[in-house]
């Protein structure tokens, strides 16, 4: 036992007081028998005895309780060894990382592994000397201060960032402490914790981790400061109870040609954190606020399985897509989303104006194998060929898109029924060869093309090497200049551009100058047709290599050289499948994109960006919004949106004017899912943790000591003596 203030021991003494003034008045006058009253007196002594046994219990709490009170004052304690280290006596300097993770919702017994977490932070704070200083810090990935352009506000990571000895804040720091679903990051938080206790004003240093210590989060894991540090000690929230949990994983989507055009197969991992094997688990496949497909799935041990769903979409390009489970411990994870896409069918007429014998010397050859490649049921293009001559007789309202390659000027009444045909929304393409003359397309043809022919320019043959690997591949010849991928149909080469700008273009047509034409890339020009006019690529002369008008409805894309390899080796490079591609689906206005990834909780998102857009709105799943106005908006390609909080679908919706109307933009729309680490809680114990993570910097630190008062126990008493003590005096 042990005493706060043991000088109030002294006190004690007064214990012998009662039993002095006991002494003092005892009766010592001299017993004389008096025959009269003796028999009385015998008849009492049985009631004479109570009465001597109570006034010896009354001396006994009234000498107790005068120790009881010194005993109070001086404040006695006990001290046990705990997990929660504390002071004793000493002062320190704390700082108590909390794990705010998504696997921190983990409800064990009902309550929350989190606000364990949290209480047990607040009994660290209780514990600690009058004189010790703590912060406080989250250890959820990602916890940084957020940049320019974030709608949320700053995330420091540390809820109290510096030592203080305030505990009123230290504890309304814990109380408003949120619960994230975000992923794990341990050993960054330690490193702030240590970056904080660097100028700590104590000598006794220590960083308690209170977190459920699951594997996944320490595996890897570096050591957060060098030997010499601060020590380390690690609660389990969990208490070491295992923790089973499911969780759908991933998900993956393909076509099913099997199930038509609009089909599409959905295959969801699932996986089985726990010792047993789980059997026929409840699987559901949601298509918007819709369960469309149920199903089951056995899962192993520690495992994982795939379930596979079929389904075929109604009408629309875009849908939402959640898989999930029966809600368990950890519901977060019950459920991941995607986001699919169903193109539609886009009919295609490839009118050849040099048809050859040769399969592999005709015009369409690389153009249609581009646009069907094998047959493929998923490129969801209906290709059909056609002559020059046989133009006429093809009905351009069953088509979508005509491609006009190296075509010789058409008569009027065919380029009439051509302008028709785009105005009321069909999609031409039209490229160049040697079947192309500039003054037969400029007496007929005006009225379809974006800018006027002027002349073939031969590019400059350089003396470098043919490419490696392509034999019969002309050397020299120019390169296209920067790809604009803000372009809706050169958005699919984000990142990944060299297949294009690896092509070389030996000849290439170069287009009448226009009145007030402009040289920077990508702005809009006036034709004379009345279109908005757009070059979308370029030589590196600035020569216009793809130039796209609209015209009524519809629009029309111009390539100044050819679609074969006759003027240029563009068809024998990676870039030129999808740039045909992507051609044929904008002038459809069916755009193809890449899967959607999504991102994850926590992480920046960018979202694409077009050339007109001034305002840009962000709807969260939770129905929150962010506005960014033109000012924060204007001359990017992305918006690095860094507030993906909330897993579920965020929408999009964009203005062409600071006035303008906002209007959802599909294409743009988005997924965020839960890290699927976070789902895997298979943990270690606190000592492995705390090996595990000061590998290159060894422990210091001894199991921790609390105070176990024991004077609120003596005030008790006392106050249980003193009514005693009246109850006492009042039989007497």
């Amino acid at each position: 036992m042990h005493f706060l203030a043991p000088l109030y021991l002294v006190g004690l003494l007064a214990a012998t007081i009662p039993v002095a003034i006991h002494l003092i008045g005892r009766s010592r006058a001299r017993v004389l028998p008096f025959a009269a009253i003796d028999f009385v007196i015998r008849s009492d002594r049985r009631v004479a005895r109570r009465l001597e046994l109570r006034r010896l219990l009354l001396l006994c709490v009234r000498a107790v309780a005068a120790a009881a009170v010194a005993m109070v004052l001086a404040k006695p304690y006990v001290e046990a060894q705990t997990d929660l280290p504390a002071s004793i006596g000493h002062p320190q300097s704390v700082v108590l990382v909390l794990d705010n993770s998504a696997s921190m919702g983990y409800r064990l017994k009902g309550e929350r592994l989190f606000d364990v977490a949290r209480r047990r932070a607040r009994q660290v704070l209780d514990l600690l000397g009058r004189e010790s200083q703590a912060a406080i810090v989250l250890a959820a990935e990602g916890e940084e201060p957020s940049g320019p352009g974030s709608a949320r506000p700053p995330r420091s990571g540390a809820p109290v960032g510096e030592l203080t000895g305030d505990r009123l804040r230290l504890r309304r720091a814990l109380d408003e402490a949120p619960l994230s679903a975000r992923g794990t990051d341990v050993p960054a938080a330690l490193r702030r914790a240590a970056q904080i206790l660097t100028h700590a004003p104590h000598p006794e240093r220590r960083v308690i981790l209170l977190s459920d210590l699951t594997a996944a989060s320490l595996v890897g894991a570096e050591p957060p400061w060098p030997a010499g540090g601060p020590e380390l000690t690690v609660v389990d929230a969990s208490g070491g109870a295992a923790l089973p949990n499911r969780a759908v994983t991933r998900i993956e989507v393909e076509p099913a040609a099997e199930l038509g055009g609009r089909g599409v197969r959905v295959a969801a991992e699932v996986a089985n954190w726990a010792e047993r094997p789980a059997a026929r688990v409840p699987v559901a496949l949601r298509v918007g606020p819709r369960t469309v497909a149920r199903g089951f799935v056995d899962l192993p041990a520690n495992g994982t399985a795939a379930k596979v769903f079929h389904h075929a979409f109604p009408k629309g390009e875009l849908f939402d897509v959640t898989v999930e489970l029966d809600e368990d411990a950890l519901p977060i994870d019950d459920r991941r989303y995607a986001r699919v896409e169903v193109r539609r069918e886009v009919r295609v007429l490839l009118v050849d104006g040099d048809p050859r014998t040769v399969r592999h010397e005709d015009e369409l050859f690389y153009l249609e194998t581009a646009l069907r490649p094998g047959d493929r049921a998923d490129s969801q293009l209906a290709v059909s060929v056609a002559t020059a001559d046989e133009v006429g007789q093809r009905r351009l309202g069953d088509f979508d898109v005509v491609f006009l390659c190296n075509v010789k000027a058409l008569p009027r009444e065919r380029v009439a029924d051509l302008e028709a045909f785009v105005r009321r929304g069909g999609g031409l393409f039209i490229s160049v060869g040697d079947n192309v003359e500039a003054e037969a397309y400029a007496a007929t043809m005006a009225p379809l093309l974006p800018q006027a022919l002027r002349d073939v320019r031969v590019a400059a043959i350089a003396a470098s090497a043919r490419p490696e690997g392509e034999v019969d591949a002309p050397a020299g010849g120019e390169r296209l200049r920067g790809v604009d991928t803000r372009h809706p149909m050169l958005a699919i080469f984000a990142g990944q551009a060299e297949g294009l700008r690896a092509a070389r273009f030996r000849r290439y047509f170069l287009l009448q100058p226009e009145p007030q034409a402009r040289a920077l890339e990508g702005e809009r020009e006036r034709p004379r047709n009345g279109g908005g006019r757009t070059t979308i690529l370029r030589y590196e002369t600035g020569a216009p290599a793809l130039v796209e008008t609209t015209l009524g409805q519809g629009r029309v894309l111009l390539f100044t050289s050819t679609v074969d390899r006759d003027w240029n080796d563009l068809p024998i490079r990676p870039g030129y499948l999808p740039l045909m591609q992507q051609a044929a689906r904008h002038l459809a206005r069916s755009p193809l994109r890449e899967p959607e990834p999504g991102g994850t909780v926590g992480r920046p998102y960018a979202i694409p960006l077009g050339r007109g857009d001034s305002r840009l709105e962000v709807r969260l799943p939770s129905g929150q919004s962010h506005l960014y106005e033109p000012g924060e908006i204007a001359g990017r390609e992305n918006l690095v949106y860094l507030d993906t909080e909330e897993p579920g679908f965020y929408r999009v919706l964009v203005a062409g004017s600071a006035a303008g109307q906002l209007r959802e933009r599909p294409g743009a729309e988005f997924v965020i899912n839960v890290d699927p680490h976070e789902s895997d809680l298979r943990h270690v114990t606190p000592t492995k943790a705390q090996r595990g993570l000061l590998a290159a910097a060894p422990a210091r630190a001894r199991p921790g000591l609390r105070r176990v008062e024991l004077w609120h126990g003596v005030a008790l008493a006392l106050l249980l003596l003193l009514f005693g003590e009246a109850l006492l005096v009042r039989r007497g």
